[in-house]
């Protein structure tokens, strides 16, 4: 069974499926220390905290503009997943583009204050079924997941329409898929890479 479109234009579709064994719930206190810290920066977040100066050597005119359509929290967030990479001694252009804009599908949908704790909360209690609801037909309580589950892809199709290169848009396609520590290709080490300042951040 097929629903709704995520990016709108695009042919993208949300697949409905069964419900998943969602085993038991675990949550680990280091890692609600760490989305605690991460919503009270969201809160936080200014929109001029961001300044166009620091985007134009790693975003075209265009992407800067996509870049702008994203949540001052998610702007913010996107400069400090930068920086760490800089501070790793990574330089690589895609890499850069990708960094800042790899959470910009969310814009398409940008997603309120109860949805972004509701969509922690489910997803550290059980992940399997954060999943699932991301997966599932779009409704007022499915949509924050759908979002969180969703967002890669069309990040991905929105980077490429404002010529951020293949390798580019596929490293913000992937950002939440699940890599080998010991990559063997440049996509995948970039892509480490930036998974790693991303989830520090």
């Amino acid at each position: 069974m097929r629903a709704g479109v995520g990016v709108p234009g695009s042919h993208d579709s949300i697949t409905c499926y069964n419900p998943p064994d969602l085993g038991p719930a675990v949550i680990k206190s280091d890692q609600l220390t760490y989305r605690a810290v991460q919503f009270i920066r969201a809160l936080r977040a200014r929109p001029d905290l961001v300044e166009t100066e620091q985007l134009r050597p790693y975003l075209s005119a265009a992407q800067i503009t996509l870049f702008r359509q994203m949540q001052a929290s998610e702007q913010a967030h996107a400069c400090a997943v930068l920086h760490q990479l800089l501070e790793n001694g990574q330089d690589h252009p895609d890499l850069m583009a990708a960094a800042l804009l790899h959470d910009v599908g969310k814009s398409i949908y940008p997603l309120r204050l109860w949805e972004r704790v509701l969509i922690v909360v489910v997803t550290k209690i059980w992940p399997d079924l954060a999943k699932h609801l991301g997966r599932s037909a779009p409704r007022l309580c499915t949509r924050p997941f759908i979002v969180a589950e969703q967002h890669a892809g069309w990040g991905a199709a929105l980077a490429s329409r404002v010529g951020v290169s293949p390798l580019g848009s596929a490293i913000i396609r992937r950002h939440q898929e699940p890599i080998d520590t010991s990559p063997e290709s440049l996509e995948d080490s970039l892509l480490l890479s930036l998974q790693t300042a991303d989830n520090n951040n």
